[in-house]
């Protein structure tokens, strides 16, 4: 937060309407952790464990873990040690500062987007900017800003229903864009605890992987991260045979050629 073009992500707790706790009893972006355990590589074999005491009664812990391909799991947990019980939300947000520059080309989508009751929507930075804020409610999906290549996503429990939002503002006279949601409300007994997990991928978006991605997680159409137009139900298929003739043949020159000419036999008929 603060340096030129900033673009992060933020998860935290947030207190129920009414609970009195305070945002000081919260951790937040001046909290100092302790690193639990003697881990100093993060990867997702040996995940990375912060601790803190906020002194009020409640005891907050996240464990980080990483794998090759940047798909990054969270999971946190609160501990209450005092004697009434607390109210607390679960939220993730990513916040982008600045417009950056876009292809401009109408097949390829770049900008806020999600999926939303199995739906997808696609928020342009124009559009935003325009509409200030749009909230879905939703139990799967995800909520994420795609580049080009690149995309940053935020992937809640499947199984819990959430509230999402795009979002813009202006902060300090720069264009901020933040994609965030929130959690339904959890209640921490006196003496007991709550826990959350999420996801963060925020890596390149190879087809193979995304789609991986979604059948291990359980993630809801996280295939439609990646643009295939309004003909999905041709361009996904060509896609997986043109890169099979790829890998097969080691050239994607004769692979093109290989794929126009079952094309041809296809409709040859014709």
């Amino acid at each position: 937060a603060g340096a030129p073009e900033a673009y992060y992500t933020l998860y935290g707790w947030a207190p129920a309407a009414g609970s009195g706790i305070g945002f000081d009893a919260l951790p937040g972006p001046t909290t100092e952790w302790r690193v639990e355990g003697d881990t100093t590589t993060l990867t997702e074999a040996t995940p990375v464990t912060l601790v803190w005491d906020n002194g009020q009664g409640l005891m907050f812990k996240r464990t980080f873990a990483v794998d090759d391909r940047y798909m990054f799991t969270l999971h946190q947990s609160v501990e209450n040690k005092g004697v009434e019980p607390v109210e607390l939300l679960p939220y993730g947000l990513i916040s982008r500062f600045g417009t950056p520059p876009t292809s401009g080309f109408f097949i390829l989508f770049e900008g806020p987007l999600g999926v939303f009751n199995g739906t997808l929507e696609e928020v342009s930075y124009k559009d935003l900017r325009e509409k200030g804020v749009i909230t879905h409610k939703t139990t799967g999906g995800w909520i994420g800003i795609t580049d080009k290549y690149w995309l940053s996503a935020l992937i809640p429990d499947q199984q819990q229903p959430v509230t999402a939002r795009f979002v813009f503002q202006r902060a300090g006279g720069i264009d901020q864009f933040q994609v965030d949601y929130v959690g339904a409300e959890q209640t921490i007994p006196a003496g007991g605890s709550i826990d959350s997990e999420t996801r963060l991928f925020s890596g390149a978006k190879v087809v193979t992987l995304i789609d991986e991605y979604g059948s291990r997680y359980n993630i809801t159409r996280f295939d439609l991260a990646i643009d295939w137009g309004w003909f999905y139900f041709l361009t996904r298929p060509m896609f997986y045979a043109l890169n099979y003739f790829y890998v097969l043949l080691g050239n994607f020159g004769r692979a093109i050629l290989l794929l126009t000419l079952l094309v041809k036999a296809i409709f040859f008929p014709l």
